[in-house]
């Protein structure tokens, strides 16, 4: 808890001591929501387009970093996925005619060696039976039958292939490989696009954390923005008087260096004290206790944060305000 906070509660504090008035008034302070800008790449910021206390619309530019090595990075998923585009294509059309001729003369090519191959073996186990030939001589023919039998297997298997086209697991295959790499681009280019860094709400720019060249680590907050979209009051409620202040109950707030006051309408109270448990306090103890609390302003809207302020309540209500 910050001094100002502390400050706010003593001062209620004071207050709930003093049972002499008719009425009573709260401290806080005008606030707006802290939006924390942060980036998701750890790359080098090459560019500001914003200065502190700048007046920001959502969506403005607040900085740019270096999508160099993303590009680099896109560039080479792209060409994969242009790879794997084609071969789904490949795969689709199914085999091109000029291959099934050229798989039919290799088949011919293998079933001719084969037939020459199985031949020699005739004669070298011939040769062999005669005793006209060592047994390295028929040990080779066999090898080199055997050789020549499984090629023309591989080529008979290959020239089946392509008549019989495509299968349906193989088109499944290439259709997921290309769905993963779109994929993988996508978020390649999302990466990039990141790392234009934008107001993501309307608001004044409080404070700019980095300079240019500098490298924020990824999910740093680079900017802070006081969101304009809701103007409240952050106040200390009195122990006596937490039951009557209710989201929706309507209370008075004058703010320094304003004439007259505002209308203000209570969106929450805290639940818990602000400094110590409720439970372990005798009954002279609680009426020290304070509860922070938050009130809408919209009057309040072009007054700048930070500003103290007093909030008017009075102890027995009179009527519906």
């Amino acid at each position: 808890m910050n001094m100002k906070h502390w400050i706010g509660m003593l001062i209620a504090i004071i207050l709930a001591a003093c049972d002499g008035s008719d009425e009573s008034f709260m401290v806080g302070t005008l606030e707006r929501d802290r939006v924390e800008v942060s980036v998701e790449s750890s790359e080098p910021i090459v560019s500001i387009a914003v200065t502190d206390g700048q007046k920001l619309e959502a969506g403005d530019l607040i900085l740019q970093q270096d999508p160099a090595r993303l590009e680099g990075v896109l560039a080479q998923q792209a060409a994969l996925r242009d790879q794997a585009a084609a071969r789904l294509a490949e795969l689709q059309r199914g085999p091109r005619p000029e291959l099934i001729k050229i798989a039919r003369a290799q088949l011919q090519a293998s079933q001719a060696l084969s037939r020459n191959a199985q031949d020699e073996l005739k004669r070298a186990k011939e040769m062999f039976e005669r005793k006209l030939s060592n047994a390295s001589a028929l040990d080779a023919a066999q090898t080199q039958w055997k050789a020549a039998a499984a090629a023309e297997r591989a080529a008979s298997d290959n020239l089946e292939k392509l008549l019989n086209g495509t299968t349906v697991e193989e088109l499944e295959q290439a259709r997921a490989a290309l769905d993963a790499l779109n994929a993988k681009v996508d978020q390649i280019k999302l990466d990039i696009d990141r790392l234009t860094v934008r107001a993501p709400v309307s608001g004044m720019l409080d404070k700019r954390l980095y300079q240019v060249g500098e490298r924020p680590v990824r999910g740093a907050a680079i900017a802070v923005i006081l969101d304009d979209s809701r103007t409240y009051a952050r106040f200390y409620v009195p122990e006596y008087l937490r039951a009557s202040i209710q989201p929706g109950k309507q209370l008075d707030v004058r703010i320094d260096g304003v004439a007259g006051s505002m209308r203000g309408t209570v969106r929450w109270v805290s639940s818990d004290a602000s400094f110590t448990p409720y439970f372990a306090l005798t009954e002279h103890d609680r009426s020290k206790l304070s509860y922070l609390a938050e009130a809408d302003i919209p009057a309040a809207a072009e007054l700048p944060s930070g500003v103290p302020l007093e909030i008017d309540f009075p102890r027995q209500a009179k009527g519906d305000d």
